[in-house]
């Protein structure tokens, strides 16, 4: 511990002495290369407390890199240990990692760093999970104090009216017997103080503010934005079959695996649910919230074909 308070000790001269005298020129790469070796280190301790000890050095020394000018504009793409999301509008970019207990549950934590016009630069919210103190998570609509922790890897902004909803797409760890994924919602009041959760979810199974779904822990779950159709009835009916017509429509759309139990015997418990592939449900955009598609009809995007390359023909000409 005493080795890591030194470390922290010289991070804070490094920066003062950016601050003094290379404002202009402070080296994002090196921090960056920096907060990577850091949350190796986190993951690799081999302890709670010296995890969750650790942990709280690399959250101080990336708030502090966030607190930096220009910081926004770097691109982070070297990073591979933690998760860093944008929104395409360029407001605000999310940091999720997580750290594995003793028990095998995960705590995950965040920071969201977003621009105040009013205040003419980029505030940084510190998230801490706090998803087992929150006693309706599915409806629950609370500020950053209070977030249902999840590591994120996709945003999708919906505008509604004057108000843009931020969705995001992210995974927890949960603990020994689940995982799951998460479909949450952003959006911000006029302080630009962030809000998890909003009820934009149309004909879901549930009503909802966000949609959790947990599975078991030995399988893996699709839950992803892609180009995708689904059927829509028409209103029309053959004329022959008197059968109901549908259309097919194609749509961006958040499409995820159907969960099914292990096996028919197996009971209707997360831990025993798996993601049967072949069935996809999903959200549609729909007038500014997410309309519920029971039945998608996926398809693995089209790969590009590679360009065609003219191969002189080799002819086997044996010796005489």
């Amino acid at each position: 511990m005493r080795r890591y308070i030194i470390i922290i000790g010289i991070l804070a001269c490094c920066f003062l002495s950016f601050g003094q005298k290379q404002k202009k020129n402070f080296d994002f790469r090196y921090w960056e290369d920096s907060l990577i070796v850091l949350r190796d280190e986190v993951m690799n301790a081999p302890t709670e407390n010296e995890r969750l000890s650790r942990n709280e050095d690399f959250m101080y020394l990336l708030e502090s890199v966030l607190q930096e000018n220009g910081s926004f504009k770097f691109g982070w793409d070297s990073v591979k240990n933690f998760s860093v999301a944008s929104s395409p509008d360029k407001l605000f970019k999310i940091f999720t990692w997580y750290v594995i207990k003793d028990d095998y549950s995960y705590e995950n934590f965040g920071l969201l760093q977003v621009y105040s016009a009013q205040r003419k630069h980029y505030m940084v919210f510190p998230l801490y999970d706090k998803r087992y103190s929150i006693d309706y998570p599915k409806t629950y609509v609370g500020n950053h104090n209070r977030w249902y922790g999840a590591v994120y890897y996709k945003v999708i902004p919906v505008e509604n009216g004057d108000r843009t909803y931020y969705t995001l797409l992210g995974w927890n760890g949960n603990d020994l017997f689940t995982n799951e994924k998460i479909i949450e919602v952003l959006h911000f009041k006029n302080d630009m103080t962030p809000v998890f959760g909003a009820n934009v979810f149309k004909k879901y199974s549930e009503k909802c503010s966000r949609v959790i779904i947990s599975y078991s822990k030995d399988a893996t779950m699709s839950l992803n934005y892609e180009y995708q159709s689904y059927n829509s009835g028409s209103g029309k009916k053959d004329p022959k079959t008197k059968q109901l017509v549908y259309d097919k429509v194609y749509a961006q759309m958040i499409v995820f695996d159907e969960l099914v139990p292990l096996d028919e015997s197996a009971p209707q418990i997360p831990s025993f649910l798996v993601p049967e592939s072949s069935l996809n449900q999903g959200f549609v955009k729909d007038k500014g919230k997410w309309l519920f598609v029971k039945s998608v009809n996926r398809r693995n995007p089209d790969k590009d074909k590679p360009e065609y390359q003219h191969k002189i023909r080799q002819i086997y000409t044996p010796n005489n």
